[in-house]
């Protein structure tokens, strides 16, 4: 189990499957949205087996359908199986995460996107073989695992149609069976948009959108905020596109040249949907088109595009000869000898799980046992906004409110979050941090962690208070005058002072 979106999402999925679980807590009991089939599918591992177990088994066929989709698009590339693995190496090993710029990745752990994308390789193979319907099919299933990724694929394989295809789209009968098609395999997304645009929006004076997109997550949906550094990848990728695509397009054979030619028409596609979220960025003042990622799909496919000719190149150039191909083998055995090490530290890890690859230490397991076993299951406890992430779930108890882990864009508790936040940061003015040309998010964290780890007696009796808690978690330097109910070399919990 990872340190970042597993925790997001294993969770998550915990809850759908147990209400009771972590019922109070304000991110953990959000509702499923675009999760929901995910849900469905691991929240039963979650509750029998364990969160170690889901991540495991969740992985093994993440990978696995990730894995399917990939050979059997690179074999409609006409891409042999060291070609596909030499290119699989520059997608993960030149930049991390795989993403040119938005931060969006394919490998890493598992999660509902793992799905989608692997939905979308079978949907592109489906067409290039001219299964139309089998391609609306592959689409809708990515729509259904994740509806941003799989929403944003199906608007660029519309205008893939539209620029490649013309006379499919003429034809009306094919359209009525993709649209029953598509609105079949699509149905876990279709209830999640309806639910959002069906649901009653409720003024406020600070916009959701704008704390999701701004405050929170700039680095993957706000280029204004994007360092300079990763805008020179923007081109430097497109030309390594460019470049490998017109040196293998001397292939003869019409077939794979054709899908060859398709599929950088379809990375351009989403690439014209990337370039639309940065014209409409500078005037989306509160995020409100920005919060639906439009930048994800393109991040990741020009990264994957780049790297699939790039192979591509390398095969017609350097593996042809003996020793560029004895090269190119020794510097992929050497990778896969790296992972295998990284694997199997890794595994001997697991031994120990939770552990510090969950963000977890030996004190905060002992605090999150004393919570477990003397806190009411549906009582929240008041702890750091930054740290102890891994703490709710951990001690089965509801948190406040993480930094972290901010409800989607779409939910009314984004305001509840933010102003949760804010007095768990003492009244810090946070949106003073917050400014649409940088990513303020490293300035944010410290002076929330700051301002919580000095919150006086007062001021946390008035959150416990608030928020009717009788429990505090502080790191052990923090004194306040209320009772100590427990403490270790790193943790203390103090109770509610009665007067």
């Amino acid at each position: 189990m990872g340190s970042v979106n597993e925790l997001h999402h294993l969770p998550l999925a915990r809850h759908f499957v147990d209400p009771s679980w972590l019922a109070s807590d304000i991110y953990y009991s959000e509702p499923p949205g675009y999760r929901l089939l995910f849900q469905l599918i691991f929240g039963p591992l979650t509750a029998t087996v364990g969160f170690l177990a889901t991540s495991i088994i969740g992985r093994i066929l993440g990978y696995l359908a990730l894995a399917i989709s990939l050979w059997t698009l690179a074999r409609s590339l006409g891409m042999r199986l060291s070609t596909l693995l030499l290119a699989i190496g520059l997608l993960v090993y030149v930049h991390r995460p795989q993403g040119v710029m938005a931060g969006e990745w394919l490998i890493g752990s598992i999660e509902p996107k793992v799905f989608a994308y692997s939905a979308i390789f079978l949907a592109l193979s489906a067409l290039f073989a001219g299964r139309y319907l089998w391609m609306t099919a592959g689409l809708g299933v990515a729509a259904s695992f994740h509806a941003l990724v799989g929403g944003w694929a199906s608007i660029a394989m519309l205008l893939f149609l539209v620029w490649r295809r013309r006379e499919i789209l003429l034809d009306g009968r094919r359209w009525l069976a993709a649209i029953g098609i598509y609105g079949l395999t699509s149905f876990f997304a279709l209830t999640a948009v309806l639910t959002q645009v069906l649901s009653p929006v409720e003024t406020s004076d600070i916009s959701p959108s704008y704390i999701y997109s701004f405050l929170r997550n700039p680095h993957h949906v706000n280029p204004l905020a994007w360092p300079w550094d990763e805008w020179l990848l923007l081109p430097a990728y497109l030309l390594v596109l460019g470049g490998s695509f017109l040196y293998v397009m001397r292939s003869q054979d019409s077939r794979v040249t054709r899908n060859r030619v398709d599929f950088a028409c379809f990375v351009l596609c989403t690439l014209m949907l990337f370039g639309a979220g940065i014209l409409v960025a500078p005037f989306d003042m509160n995020g409100q088109i920005l919060q639906y990622y439009p930048f994800r799909v393109g991040d990741l496919m020009l990264a994957l595009g780049a790297s699939f000719f790039l192979a591509l190149a390398l095969e017609q150039t350097v593996l042809r000869y003996r020793r560029g191909a004895i090269a190119i083998t020794l510097i992929i055995l050497i990778g896969f000898g790296a992972e295998a090490t990284r694997f199997y530290d890794k595994g001997m890890a697991l031994q120990e799980f939770p552990s510090k690859a969950q963000g977890v230490n030996p004190d905060m397991i002992a605090a999150a046992n004393w919570l477990k076993q003397e806190v009411p299951e549906d009582e929240p406890v008041i702890s750091s906004p930054v740290d102890l992430r891994p703490l709710p779930w951990l001690s089965e108890r509801a948190a406040i409110a993480k930094f972290i882990f901010v409800p989607s864009a779409s939910s009314a508790d984004v305001e509840a979050w933010f102003e949760r936040i804010t007095d768990l940061g003492g009244g810090i003015d946070l949106l003073s941090y917050t400014d649409r040309r940088s990513d303020a998010r490293r300035k944010i964290r410290g002076a929330l962690a700051d301002a919580y780890n000095s919150l006086n007696t007062e001021q946390m009796s008035a959150l416990m208070d608030k928020y009717q808690s009788s429990y505090a978690v502080t790191y052990a330097g923090q004194i306040l005058e209320l009772p100590v109910l427990y403490q270790n070399a790193q943790y203390r919990i103090y109770g509610q002072r009665f007067e």
